[in-house]
């Protein structure tokens, strides 16, 4: 993993108070970045148990048909599909195929260190409809995080 991207990782996990999330509301839309303990713990095992996980997880409504088919949902209930992107941009073009709107895709890389890069992220929405991203944290910076 590139230094700078999980330098920049741990000083927002270091960085959220005691909420363990941060809320960024991007025109009248709200992106909330998830970094709960027992999230960030769900997500790492949910990729550790996929047998091809890309850099990308996503709380999908369907996961029998191909990805630009289904949309965005979530996590209760939802298939958790994987994909691999090769850039922020590419993660962006790929919630909006998913149904997040534009501006919220569009700050994805503004708020989510190494997305689409070297740190995997996994996105979801709320039912209130806010685009919620958590990242995937190997174990050693996880351990980090969780226990300082």
């Amino acid at each position: 993993m590139d230094g700078s991207q999980q330098a920049n990782l741990m000083l927002l996990l270091e960085g959220v108070g005691a909420e363990n999330e941060q809320l960024h509301s991007v025109g009248d839309q709200i992106l909330r970045l998830n970094l709960k303990p027992d999230d960030l713990q769900l997500w790492q095992d949910t990729f550790a148990a996929m047998t091809e996980p890309g850099n990308v997880l996503l709380a999908c409504e369907s996961d029998a048909c191909p990805l630009d088919a289904t949309k965005l949902t979530w996590v209760v209930g939802a298939a958790i599909r994987s994909t691999a992107v090769r850039s922020a941009s590419d993660v962006g073009a790929l919630l909006k195929s998913l149904g997040v709107s534009d501006p919220i895709a569009d700050a994805i890389p503004d708020h989510c260190p190494g997305v689409g890069q070297e740190i995997a992220w996994a996105f979801y929405l709320e039912r209130h409809g806010w685009l919620t991203a958590c990242p995937i944290l190997p174990k050693t910076s996880r351990n980090k995080a969780v226990h300082p």
